[in-house]
């Protein structure tokens, strides 16, 4: 986990990117997806609309959230880093991030429901 928070304040400090042709995971899930947010903000966000939490081999509970997609839409993306810049957020652990996935998941959801 800590890793994780680790990426994600190099992410919040390197700002909105979009896509990135140039990685050599590039497209790691969709061709055109936003590669702003390699590591979710959010994790583990712990809502059933985008993951479940899983029991591994060893007894212990992980949150898998590998279908969830929000993160890669540019729309998205480009809210959260507006957010985050507005808000003065520079690390992953700041709790006012989990108010900005309540509004991302809004837009994202809103969205799909248009499409």
């Amino acid at each position: 986990m800590r890793n994780i928070k680790r990426k994600v304040n190099e992410e919040i400090k390197r700002g909105y990117l979009g896509s990135d042709e140039t990685c050599e995971y590039y497209p790691c899930h969709y061709k055109g997806q936003d590669c702003t947010f390699c590591y979710c903000p959010f994790y583990p966000c712990m809502d059933k609309r985008f993951g479940k939490e899983i029991r591994r081999r060893r007894g212990d509970t992980v949150w898998d959230c590998s279908p969830c997609l929000m993160i890669h839409d540019k729309d998205v993306a480009r809210f959260i880093c507006d957010r985050i810049e507005e808000e003065g957020i520079t690390d992953a652990d700041d709790l006012r991030i989990k108010d900005i996935f309540s509004q991302a998941a809004e837009l994202y959801l809103s969205k799909d429901s248009s499409a």
